[in-house]
């Protein structure tokens, strides 16, 4: 069975308390239990907020959660405005694939987004004009399609870097077999 994370006051106590009743509700935990159960998931901090409660004063789970979110708000992830997504650019030395996982990130981040927003702020800040020009040609109506069309551009993108780097090496052991070659004909250690 999953186990709960301890708590020690410097993350989101909503997180916590969520992962936590959702434990217990699988396991089919009751209530009263929950409250008795709960003080074991925390340390630090958050174990002597918990110790210093007033005895018998709660007498609900969803009071013990309320007070301990209350108490330890400032370590709560604050969500993200769909704004934040408006400013990623890609750089200009930049991969797509970087890119992507930056912009993926961000995303994340962000709750309850409609789909137009990401797929706008994405085209919005590319710098790849013919992966653009490919994808506004066929014209994805979901964030879902852009993150497959940019898999496939990304893997097509790689494959055209490995075959370039390949004649590069070639090329490399070339020039010191040359090098090797010549330094003999100079020394005359043919």
């Amino acid at each position: 069975m999953p186990q709960v994370e301890s708590y020690d006051g410097s993350k989101d106590p909503l997180d916590h308390s969520e992962s936590f009743k959702t434990i217990m509700h699988l396991q089919g935990v009751p209530n009263e239990i929950m409250c008795r159960a709960f003080p074991t998931t925390l340390k630090g901090p958050a174990r002597i907020w918990y110790s210093r409660l007033t005895p018998n004063s709660i007498s609900t789970f969803k009071e013990l959660s309320t007070q301990f979110m209350s108490h330890f708000i400032r370590g709560h992830r604050y969500k993200k405005s769909t704004a934040c997504l408006m400013n990623i650019r890609q750089w200009e030395d930049e991969t797509l694939r970087l890119c992507i996982a930056h912009f993926n990130k961000e995303a994340l981040s962000i709750d309850e987004v409609d789909d137009k927003i990401p797929m706008a702020a994405f085209t919005n800040g590319m710098r790849k004009r013919k992966f653009l020009f490919s994808l506004h040609k066929n014209n994805p109506k979901t964030m879902s399609e852009i993150l497959y069309r940019v898999t496939k551009y990304m893997n097509a993108e790689d494959m055209l870097l490995a075959r370039e780097e390949k004649p590069k090496k070639r090329e490399r052991q070339e020039d010191t077999q040359l090098d090797r070659r010549q330094k003999m004909a100079r020394t005359g250690e043919w």
